[in-house]
């Protein structure tokens, strides 16, 4: 359920909570007329830097805000309060008040010497006037506020860069303050013109395309079949395209999505007809691009071709990327074997020796297939060929589980790129990525921009486990095309038995016979009659046999089975009693229930290095501070207030401060996303017939269990899951097909 409420900002919780920007505020609802519409409601907003358009919210200020709402209760002076959550999927700064000008002439470099406290005194003296006074120049009224070099100096800027009226008008129309800038920044004195001209143009600029498309129908009269509409048509739904993971679009499937932005066509507006002929004109526009392959909009196009390009550039024939000789590879592993006490089988020898033979290579295979061992192996190739090996992966668990189990320092793909200083990958290097077949486009495509073409490339992973969270396909579109060197593990070293006689036959899309028995290494127990309930009473009920050594993994964050309620589930059942960890609240003036207690499982949903945390660390709350804690750091420099200590999975206890609780959530059910790559004893799956559930969700899931796994719920959904083809066989992308014409071209030459 998604709810849009416009609010009058009373608090500011956390001004650029976690270091990214955004704002979390409280608020009240309110009237167009500013009237609080009911007392009683009180709003909390989580909004982006993004969702806010990079707009400081500050109290007073009138914001309409739409996301999805959550009712949460709150203890204040040992009553429960409610308050309603609003996850801001977009936000709009509604009431003038001043602040588009007030920040523009800030901001802008052309008004030296006129900040914010001069910008705002003339909006406070002037209100809306203020516009007509700069359009005209009025250097004598400016000067009543400020001296008369300033007044001079803001009328001159004003004359040369300030379009008072777009400003204005845009604040008007809706549009927030970001937005109004970055296309007067873009148009300059020439942005009414390109406006009227084709005011879908707003949509390269972040605009919805609810705001354009009304304000071009209602202010500039396009009509329905207007080829201007149709090609924003167009544009936004290749954003739309680009949004739900895919690359490139046929005709059907750009139509499906047209459908969405357009409406169901009607006698009066037949509009699939005209389309043709506006994909025609939009080669001209350059928001998309038209082939015989399918329409793609621009940004993606250029992502692939990178990524194509950077691949092709390795595999051009004349090069000679082989490090070593085929014996002296032989050599390092019979070296490795020995040390290692074990016996590399047919397929890692042969993926170490092709890893070696060409300046790019994948490694994929299923779990347990030893990957890792392959790469451990592969090091020592790299060693005494003298080439640096610099290991990433996209999340920060999993690149600590890849330091941990080779024992060289790994980052997250995010944390090479920010640290990367020029001459960093002089001298042979290569970049391994682990958890390849969870790497979007726009990663990828980020990663080959900052390569060098003598950098060597391993990627690593398993395109029958999850995909990209992001757009489009690397690994599975890389897997696919002839002439990219691939080695398949395919032999089974970790798993055995019925776990992993099961997990081979879902991977292969192939049901296996599980039992109903709760002792069994893999079973299915079906929910009872009263589905919802009884599902999430079962999931409690077997959770609570053995919690220490068990993790529920969701497909989702929300419904019967999603982690949201699972986890508030268990808390209630499970640690209700225990002492709560509370928090001063200015606001409220009392201490305020964070909603964790002693006992409770967290996850960890943002990296922090400097505290020794990743992206989907576990820990245990295991003392609660009666009063916060001084903490010193090495150097005996004050380290922030401890108010709890959390036991976390890497066996290091550490303190919990304040800053931290809007990263940290409870971890009794976490999502397989989350999951991908950990291992727990005992795994718990309850299994509905979502949108999320396919064949790759519940293999994942099932591998990550060390001995043993139950599915809860829908077995139905299950069979169905793992027949259907992967969720990641739907998503249509370019990347191969341009791989191979690159490839194919140079074949030829």
């Amino acid at each position: 359920m998604t709810l849009e409420q416009t609010l009058r900002v009373t608090a500011i919780r956390s001004q650029n909570p976690k270091g990214f920007g955004g704002c979390i505020f409280s608020g009240k609802a309110i009237d167009d007329q500013g009237r609080i519409q009911d007392a009683g409601a009180y709003y909390v907003v989580k909004a982006t830097r993004t969702a806010l358009g990079g707009v400081q919210v500050q109290p007073g200020q009138w914001w309409k805000v739409s996301g999805e709402p959550s009712k949460r209760f709150i203890e204040v002076n040992g009553y429960q309060v409610s308050e309603w959550q609003i996850d801001a999927s977009s936000a709009l700064l509604t009431r003038p008040a001043g602040e588009h000008i007030i920040a523009f002439m800030a901001d802008n470099p052309a008004f030296e010497g006129v900040g914010r406290v001069k910008a705002r005194k003339l909006w406070e003296t002037f209100g809306s006037q203020l516009y007509d006074i700069l359009d005209s120049g009025d250097v004598d009224a400016l000067a009543t506020v400020l001296t008369p070099a300033s007044a001079s100096l803001v009328a001159s800027a004003w004359a040369q860069q300030g379009d008072s009226r777009t400003l204005q008008w845009l604040q008007a129309k809706g549009f927030d303050l970001a937005l109004g800038r970055k296309v007067l920044r873009f148009f300059g004195p020439e942005t009414d013109a390109k406006l009227e001209e084709d005011p879908y143009r707003l949509l390269s600029f972040c605009g919805t395309w609810k705001q354009v498309d009304t304000l071009a129908c209602s202010t500039f009269g396009v009509e329905e079949a207007d080829p201007r509409r149709l090609q924003g048509a167009i544009e936004e739904a290749c954003y739309r395209l680009f949004v739900a993971g895919h690359t490139l679009a046929s005709e059907a499937m750009l139509m499906r999505f047209l459908e969405a932005v357009l409406g169901t066509q009607s006698s009066g507006f037949r509009w699939r007809a005209l389309i043709p002929a506006a994909l025609s004109q939009g080669l001209t526009n350059g928001s998309f691009v038209v082939s015989p392959r399918g329409v793609q909009p621009l940004g993606p196009l250029v992502m692939e071709a990178m990524v194509a390009q950077s691949v092709a550039e390795r595999l051009l024939p004349g090069q000679d990327p082989q490090l070593l000789s085929f014996d002296a590879i032989n050599a390092v592993i019979a070296d490795y074997e020995t040390v290692e006490g074990i016996v590399l089988n047919t397929e890692q020898r042969l993926a170490v020796q092709t890893a070696a033979a060409n300046a790019v290579v994948l490694v994929t295979g299923g779990a347990g297939v030893g990957k890792t061992t392959v790469l451990k192996a592969l090091y020592e190739v790299y060693d005494r060929a003298g080439v640096r090996v610099i290991q990433v992966a996209l999340a920060g668990r999993a690149a600590k589980r890849m330091q941990e189990a080779t024992g060289r320092s790994a980052s997250t793909i995010a944390s090479f790129l920010r640290g990367l200083r020029d001459g960093d990958l002089r001298g042979p290097t290569v970049l391994v990525v682990d958890e390849a077949s969870m790497v979007d486009i726009i990663t990828m495509s980020r990663i080959c921009e900052a390569l060098p073409q003598e950098v060597r490339l391993v990627l690593v992973g398993d395109p029958s486990q999850l995909m990209p969270v992001g757009p489009g396909l690397v690994l599975h579109a890389l897997a696919s095309v002839p002439g990219v060197p691939l080695v398949e593990l395919k032999v089974v070293k970790r798993y055995g038995g019925e776990i992993g006689a099961a997990a081979t036959a879902i991977r292969e899309g192939i049901w296996p016979d599980l039992p109903a028995d709760e002792a069994a290494a893999i079973s299915f127990i079906s929910a009872g009659a009263t589905y919802a309930d009884s599902l999430a009473a079962t999931v409690l009920e077997l959770y609570e046999q053995d919690p220490e050594n068990t993790q529920i993994l969701s497909s989702r964050r929300n419904g019967p089975d999603g982690t949201k309620n699972l986890n508030a589930i268990c808390q209630t059942r499970l640690t209700s009693g225990a002492k709560p960890l509370m928090v001063w609240s200015h606001e409220h003036d009392a201490h305020v229930h964070t909603g964790i207690h002693l006992g409770d499982p967290l996850l960890c949903t943002r990296n922090m290095w400097d505290r020794g945390l990743q992206n989907g660390s576990l820990g245990t709350v295991v003392q609660i501070e009666d009063e916060p804690r001084q903490l010193l750091d090495d150097a005996g420099n004050n380290a922030g207030m401890a108010i709890a200590w959390v036991e976390w999975d890497d066996g290091v206890r550490r303190p919990i401060v304040e800053e931290m609780l809007d990263d940290l959530e409870l971890g009794y059910a976490i999502t397989v996303h989350k999951a991908q790559g950990s291992q727990w004893p005992r795994v718990i799956v309850p299994v509905t017939g979502n949108r999320l559930l396919d064949r790759t969700l519940v293999y994942t899931a099932v591998t990550r269990a060390q001995q043993q796994v139950m599915l809860v719920g829908d077995e139905q959904a299950a069979r169905k899951a793992v027949a259907g083809l992967p969720r990641a066989h739907h998503r249509q992308v370019a990347l191969g097909y341009v791989l191979r014409q690159l490839l194919e071209g140079s074949a030829a030459d």
